[in-house]
């Protein structure tokens, strides 16, 4: 076995240990993209989702991942409990991304340590090994992001183009591969190179064109790329939409500089490899936009790093030195902040409500749930129906005057905000107690129409007081 897959393997151990080492999953959004699978499975492809009211997919699904959901199915038929198919599926995903991305560094420059590679792109950044475990639909991506760059010769014009179509059908940042082709292009505009770009856009525009979300992509892509960059007054931001704090910022980049500077010093002494610039370009340019908001921080970090390991000329033996080094250095801090993250996204509280809910709430029940709730309960109950989750611009576009108006319940900050769920017709509200603390105790100290039927250390769940005789098993409900 050479170095190069015994260093792949050494990598491939580290993230099994982060994986594994902790309950539950490192991010509570993949819950949703196995639901999304499940559903494909059990449903066929399917052009709305049945679980939100008041977001844009329940009439205008645009899958963004769907090619990332259909690499889930198989993983959802694996007869094992739940959260360890979910790992294994973020563990193949993040593997094959590490596989390609050292691939096509160890063919550009042989002579660089695989070990340094692996080292430095798996516990380089805290925040970057952080990021990559959520398993979000950018790990395959960037898989096909690099194989297409790996493959940028004029023996590949089909592949290219095959690619460029399947990376659209497979995350929302697919422009990305346009910008880093034309930057690739434009610094060597030969005939070959210029002909390869037209092949990509091609497979581009086919990939967006024929997307299985057809005739709703035009507008999903909107709401994707343009709205959410330019979010509008009002909506509640992701965490990652808001600018990181020094402290992440430290975490995230403090590896990078020393040998970005060891890089700059090789290389003048010699020359820049001839693609590397683009990647030092897009690094420093999603540094500037990093700033403002986290969503970009890898793009910024990875392109930084293959600049680095396109130029990095030093002996074996300190390219050794310093993977050791790295190593002893960032375990310990890496497995720490990994814990953290795991916990953060705990679902035993939120197991224990949805198994509440499965047993005393009729299937097909409209449930008032926040949105940063809304992909575990469709994960673990589908059969119910919510208001909308995962990005409030998805409620937001489907009816302005409905999404500021559940907002204002949970904020609590309006006067009567306890009659909305009542004037919007819901019998059975979950409450997130970490985040609306203060809207359970005011709204269970003012309505009249709802009563407390369960709580535990995270969740409280409200029915209605006088339900619809009408409906069925309503009054099955204990609200003790």
């Amino acid at each position: 076995m050479n170095h190069l897959r015994i260093a792949f393997l050494y990598g491939v151990v580290i993230y099994a240990i982060f994986l594994f080492a902790f309950s539950g999953v490192p991010d509570a959004d993949i819950f949703y993209h196995f639901a999304v699978a499940k559903l494909y499975w059990n449903h066929g492809f399917v052009s709305q989702l049945p679980w939100p009211e008041i977001a844009i997919q329940s009439k205008e699904f645009t899958d963004y991942h769907f090619l990332f959901h259909i690499v889930q199915i198989p993983f959802v038929l694996l007869p094992m409990e739940e959260s360890v198919s979910i790992k294994l599926f973020i563990l193949c995903s993040i593997t094959s991304f590490l596989y390609i991305v050292l691939h096509y560094i160890h063919t550009r420059v042989p002579k660089t340590s695989p070990y340094l590679i692996v080292t430095f792109f798996v516990l380089g950044s805290i925040l970057f090994t952080g990021r990559m475990l959520f398993g979000r639909g950018n790990l395959l991506f960037f898989s096909l992001y690099f194989l297409c760059l790996h493959l940028w010769n004029p023996k590949h014009f089909y592949k290219i183009a095959l690619i460029s179509f399947l990376s659209v059908w497979t995350y929302s940042g697919f422009p990305y591969l346009v910008l880093t082709a034309f930057f690739v292009t434009f610094l060597d505009p030969k005939k070959e190179n210029i002909k390869l770009f037209l092949y990509l856009l091609f497979g581009i525009f086919l990939g967006f064109l024929f997307h299985p979300s057809f005739p709703y992509q035009f507008k999903g892509y909107f709401i994707e790329l343009v709205l959410q960059s330019f979010p509008p007054s009002g909506i509640e931001p992701i965490a990652e939409w808001l600018p990181p704090s020094r402290e992440i910022l430290v975490l995230g980049f403090i590896t990078i500089f020393p040998l970005l500077l060891l890089s700059f010093k090789n290389s003048f002494e010699s020359k820049f490899e001839p693609n590397s610039l683009v990647f030092l370009f897009l690094g420093i340019t999603n540094l500037i936009f990093a700033g403002a908001s986290l969503r970009v921080f890898e793009l910024s970090w990875l392109m930084f790093f293959v600049f680095i390991f396109l130029n990095l000329k030093i002996s074996l033996n300190y390219q050794l030195l310093i993977s050791i080094l790295l190593f002893i250095i960032q375990i310990p801090i890496a497995y720490n902040k990994m814990g953290q993250q795991f916990q953060s996204s705990e679902t035993k509280y939120g197991q224990i409500v949805t198994d509440w809910i499965r047993f005393n709430i009729p299937k097909g029940e409209r449930i008032f749930l926040s949105w940063a709730d809304y992909p575990y309960f469709t994960f673990k109950i589908p059969q119910y129906h919510f208001l909308f989750g995962l990005n409030p611009l998805y409620a937001w576009s489907y009816d302005q005057n409905l999404y500021f108006t559940q907002k204002a319940f949970f904020e609590s900050n309006v006067q009567g905000f306890h009659l909305i769920p009542k004037a919007l017709n819901y019998y059975t509200i979950v409450i997130n107690k970490q985040y609306y603390s203060y809207t359970v105790k005011s709204f269970q100290t003012i309505t009249t129409d709802y009563v407390m039927a369960f709580e535990n250390e995270k969740y409280a769940i409200f029915v209605k007081a006088n339900p619809n005789p009408n409906k069925p098993n309503e009054k099955s409900i204990n609200p003790k």
